[in-house]
């Protein structure tokens, strides 16, 4: 996943903590935020007359998720988004761990300039997808546990900027080692 696609699942989270300091009336956020990620959809694809699939899973869930909210006057089902979403890329990540060799050889052969990603690294890839469906994993159960338990604004940072923060154990380990291995040489 990019971090532009990540950027665009948070903006409309933003919008809606914007609109929700400034009004008393959780339904004008929720629709705030369902307008502008709508919009967001529509001028990617006519910049780039694609569209991304991940990006209008997140678009559909926000307008479904936000006009069930909106219907039943209770925010829950909109502060769950992100973490359905996430149990969606943790399935996705289940799969690929468990798919054949050559499935992510073919699949990521294509995303990779040629040659380089050889079955050697299939395990190192295979073990960057487990720490990834962890994480993802933790998140989302943070995020479920805010909606039903927490503020909205601790809702709002531990499913927007939270989603970051979970991973900042794994780059630091990732720059250390980096840093020892460029001492080595």
């Amino acid at each position: 996943m990019s971090p532009a696609i990540l950027l665009t699942q948070l903006l409309p989270l933003l919008v809606f903590l914007v609109v929700d300091a400034f009004v008393t009336d959780v339904r004008i956020s929720i629709l705030a935020a369902i307008v502008f990620a709508a919009g967001q959809l529509g001028l990617s694809w006519r910049r780039t007359r694609k569209i991304d699939w991940f990006v209008l899973l997140d678009v559909g869930l926000i307008v479904a998720l936000g006009a069930v909210s909106i219907l039943f006057e209770d925010e829950l089902l909109f502060k769950l988004k992100p973490a359905i979403l996430e149990g969606l890329a943790v399935l996705l990540l289940v799969a690929l761990i468990l798919a054949p060799d050559r499935f992510l050889l073919s699949y990521f052969g294509r995303l990779l300039p040629a040659g380089t990603l050889g079955t050697e690294a299939l395990g190192r890839l295979r073990t960057m997808f487990v720490a990834m469906c962890l994480l993802v994993s933790l998140h989302a159960v943070a995020v479920i546990i805010c909606a039903l338990a927490a503020s909205r604004r601790i809702w709002a940072l531990v499913s927007g900027p939270g989603f970051y923060l979970v991973f900042l154990p794994f780059l630091a380990a990732g720059l250390l080692r980096y840093l020892r291995a460029r001492r080595r040489i």
